[in-house]
């Protein structure tokens, strides 16, 4: 009796609070493409795709395309299937659009800071169909002041990202390819992210239009394909990978094509390591350029090679711009200052550094080089920080620097300190760089950890490894799970699955 009454308590409580068994529901899958986080829904009448951009935060405006793919073997069934997929509902805090109306406009809540939103997929009826996971930076992120960047090459299939000051709308907005419109897929306050469409590989007029003045430019469409001699292969049975580039007409600077083997348990390629450059002597009539490559099978099984072309990442945006508005957003949202030598030495190292190659690999995981490129330096600042706080503990001196405080956007705070000159001819940004991408490899993605603590500085060792790094701040790891252990008042223990281009958070109290 007392259990039967237990068990009539707790569905009462279920039904009271509205518990929708969140566990059992099904998960979308989530993952990062250059500037867009895509989750996709997968029911039994097919699939939902929903795209937001990569760097959604706190307080956004932020807009994107919802794609309905219906499952069935006939027209008839295929009708049904996406009747049914449009009558379903998707639901952001305190938001709701069906997917019939094919494109969402969201605001990101300013409290939403646990690094995560709940995205929820519902029924007419309002049951719990599926949910994902939506990575959102943890704290709000200022609007660009820069002008707009526009992509300088893409390959087809593949995402661009237009940088600049936006309302975060796609309504309004188009983006052309010589005479071909590019679907858009998610806006941010900072950017816009299209799919670059099917056509003739070469260099075409670009152009973006809203409800400013028309922007153009020339971007270098690129298509690139492979092809095996032999798609399954036995353990030490050999084939041939042929990779093809097309596209490269006129080229007058050299080209980076980088692969990536990703599944290094059913297959070895030879000479993938390095990217290989593409000179413009080595382009072929037509604008094409071919390489081969060994396969050779570990195991039985089916393997996946990517391949990635474009200019060298560092000539693919402004490296000395990105440097500036970098450090002017690190020191905004942290209150530490730089002094003007410092910024100087840093802009300076920045442009000397050599991650060509380790942009290159990430590029071919479709990470955004631009992007990466500026989590590194937010990376690098932060350790430039925790060694003047660890050195201030060591002496016992208070200093007396006045760093940049901006209260609407500081967070990870250490008032009252300014990074000089010194700490940064200790660690330059490339020595920085060589030192932690010694750590990955080209078989690595890679993604961004975020921890903070209620106690000031405290400690955090990863993996068992304690390197001077306090909280609260930002870290580029390879993806994965790792155990963080935070140490201040308490001791704080946390396993964290980090995603390739999304941002895990760890929040420690005590």
């Amino acid at each position: 009796m007392r259990l039967l009454r237990t068990c009539v308590i707790i569905l009462l409580l279920m039904l009271m609070t509205g518990t929708e068994m969140r566990a059992q529901a099904p998960a979308a899958r989530v993952e990062t493409v250059a500037g867009v986080h895509t989750a996709t829904f997968e029911t039994p009448r097919g699939t939902i795709q929903v795209h937001v951009p990569s760097d959604a935060a706190p307080g956004d405006t932020i807009s994107g395309t919802i794609l309905a793919e219906p499952a069935g073997a006939t027209p008839q069934d295929k009708r049904a299937n996406l009747n049914a997929l449009n009558g379903l509902v998707l639901e952001w805090p305190d938001q709701r659009t069906p997917v019939s109306t094919a494109r969402y406009e969201w605001l990101v809540p300013i409290g939403l800071r646990a690094g995560r939103g709940a995205l929820l997929l519902r029924d007419p009826e309002g049951r719990l169909v599926s949910q994902a996971s939506i990575p959102i930076d943890p704290a709000p992120r200022p609007s660009p002041a820069d002008a707009f960047e526009l992509p300088s090459d893409g390959e087809i299939g593949a995402i661009g990202v237009i940088r600049g000051r936006s309302d975060g709308k796609l309504s309004g907005k188009t983006v052309s390819l010589g005479r071909t419109e590019a679907e858009l897929l998610a806006s941010s306050p900072r950017q816009l992210a299209f799919r670059i469409p099917a056509m003739t590989p070469g260099a075409v007029p670009f152009r973006l239009t809203s409800s400013e003045p028309a922007i153009e430019g020339t971007m270098r469409v690129l298509d690139v394909s492979l092809a095996a001699s032999n798609t399954q292969l036995l353990r030490g049975q050999r084939a041939t990978l042929t990779v093809t580039v097309r596209g490269l007409s006129g080229i007058t600077a050299p080209m980076t094509l980088t692969m990536v083997n990703r599944s290094p348990a059913a297959v070895q390629v030879g000479d993938i390591e390095r990217p290989i450059t593409i000179t413009p002597q080595q382009v072929r009539r037509g604008g094409t350029f071919v390489v081969t490559r060994r396969i050779t099978g570990v195991q039985p099984g089916p393997f996946q090679i990517a391949a990635s072309v474009s200019r060298p990442p560092t000539v693919q945006f402004d490296v000395a711009r990105v440097t500036s508005r970098t450090l002017i957003e690190w020191q905004a949202r942290t209150g530490v200052g730089i002094s003007a030598g410092a910024g100087e030495l840093i802009q300076r190292s920045a442009l000397e550094a050599r991650v060509d190659s380790f942009l290159s690999s990430q590029q071919a995981y479709r990470g955004d080089v631009e992007e990466l490129f500026a989590a590194l330096l937010s990376h690098y600042c932060f350790d430039l920080r925790d060694h003047e706080l660890s050195r201030r503990r060591a002496t016992g001196g208070i200093g007396t620097g006045a760093g940049i405080v901006l209260v609407a956007l500081g967070q990870d705070r250490a008032p009252g300190l300014t990074i000089t000159e010194r700490e940064v001819r200790r660690l330059s940004f490339s020595d920085f760089v060589s030192r932690l991408t010694e750590r990955f490899t080209m078989r690595q993605p890679v993604g961004y950890l975020f921890v903070r603590s209620t106690s000031a500085s405290a400690t955090i060792a990863i993996d068992r490894q304690q390197k001077g790094e306090l909280t609260d701040r930002r870290f580029v790891t390879t993806a994965g799970d790792h155990d963080v252990v935070v140490t201040g008042a308490q001791t704080c223990r946390q396993r964290v699955t980090i995603n390739a281009f999304q941002t895990a958070v760890v929040s420690c109290g005590g």
